[in-house]
């Protein structure tokens, strides 16, 4: 993690690496809460089918989004590293299944690129594509 906050007027920003099945994908590090190890859920009948259940964090319950369900991708049997990535998004507090967080990375937001049509059946969940070390 970066020992030194990001200069103001340095049009950079520092994403989270997470992945979920096959793919990588990243979050704006100021939208992360806290990435914690998987605690009890409760589902809720008649839920999103994206949302996994409720969680309850220090007396605060938050609605748990399984990616894997949103990106269609399925969750190895002995899928030991999963995580939670609390988030706030729009001032409402989330958190989200995801197998693995790898690291930090600081990018320019000059180095984030539109989505192509390539990467339809993401609409809404893919705001731009960035290259880091070799992989977008």
């Amino acid at each position: 993690m970066s020992q030194d906050l990001l200069q103001t007027g340095t049009n950079e920003l520092e994403i989270i690496i997470f992945t979920v099945g096959k793919e990588t994908f990243a979050m704006n590090v100021m939208k992360v809460r806290e990435i914690i190890q998987p605690i009890p859920v409760t589902s809720v009948p008649n839920s999103h089918p994206h949302v996994e259940g409720l969680i309850r964090l220090r007396d605060e319950v938050l609605s748990l989004v399984d990616l894997y369900k949103v990106l269609g991708e399925l969750r190895a049997e002995e899928a030991t590293e999963d995580k939670f990535i609390v988030g706030e998004l729009n001032r409402m507090k989330v958190a989200f299944r995801v197998e693995k967080v790898s690291n930090i990375h600081r990018i320019s937001w000059s180095d984030i690129e539109k989505p192509t049509d390539l990467s339809q059946g993401l609409e809404g969940l893919v705001t731009g594509v960035v290259k880091v070390d070799d992989k977008l």
